[in-house]
């Protein structure tokens, strides 16, 4: 008979492959995406999204997933056209539309559907002006995508060689203080060569910004997290073969996106 410790090297690699060829995949279709920008960011973003109200709604009001899901993407499908014809009052009124939809349903986590709803589609918003109507649009969410993966990969590896005490352990027993640190620093390392690069100076200011995103990306992660710990779950879903669904993949950039938009559009930080 095979011992524990050999079936789960066995299901570590069998998990391996299709996890595998799904990077292989995702990765140069979004690169892609955010390189040329508009419409495929648009379009990458939309899809992303709906996926993610789909498992957000699914784990919410299982019931009535199809019918709020669909009336959700079409409320963020319009309030996206809305964004690009500079219609911005109306833009809030079809997110709220998706919303309701979900808050109308019956159920206790009916009201935790509809704040999924409003907390994705706003995400999506932030991502599609930042991309698409900033002019240095495609060097901030350059700057976003390698600070959310920074933040990731620096937790990763400072938690697992330093460890020490727990971050939020009853919602992640794995997340620790150092990890979240060493997250901050990597991502701060990258705000100072994103500048450096892109206008020969390193920018405190951006240096600092990118810490702070760093610990929303961390919070956006320990929320969806604590997500599927209210609901009992492993994975949002399997929609993405051997990394379990969009949420578990996005959640960082869910949080950052609003946060990073408010700041370049209000505070009006620059890259250059």
């Amino acid at each position: 008979m095979q011992s524990s410790e050999a079936r789960r090297q066995e299901d570590t690699n069998s998990g391996l492959k299709p996890r595998v060829i799904s990077a292989l995949v995702m990765t140069p279709v979004a690169v892609a995406a955010v390189w040329f920008g508009s419409p495929y960011f648009e379009i990458l973003v939309f899809l992303f999204s709906v996926g993610m109200m789909w498992e957000w709604t699914r784990m919410c009001v299982p019931g009535h997933v199809n019918s709020v899901s669909v009336v959700a993407a079409v409320s963020l499908a319009v309030s996206m056209l809305f964004m690009t014809t500079g219609e911005y009052l109306l833009i809030i009124p079809a997110v709220l539309v998706g919303a309701a939809t979900a808050a109308l349903r019956p159920g206790n986590d009916r009201f935790l559907a509809a704040f999924g709803i409003i907390y994705i589609s706003l995400a999506a918003l932030a991502a599609h002006w930042l991309r698409s109507m900033h002019g240095d649009g495609l060097l901030l969410i350059m700057w976003l995508f390698f600070l959310v993966w920074a933040t990731d990969t620096g937790a990763y590896a400072f938690g697992k060689a330093i460890g020490g005490p727990k971050l939020a352990p009853r919602f992640s027993p794995k997340k620790t203080w150092a990890g979240l640190i060493g997250g901050m620093l990597c991502a701060m390392l990258i705000g100072g060569l994103i500048t450096y690069f892109s206008g020969n100076a390193v920018q405190v200011s951006i240096v600092l910004a990118s810490g702070v995103l760093a610990i929303v990306a961390q919070i956006g992660d320990l929320g969806e997290s604590a997500l599927k710990r209210h609901f009992k779950v492993k994975d949002s879903s399997h929609l993405i073969p051997g990394h379990g669904g969009v949420l578990d993949r996005a959640d960082g950039m869910l949080s950052v996106f609003p946060v990073a938009f408010v700041i370049v559009y209000f505070i009006g930080l620059s890259l250059r």
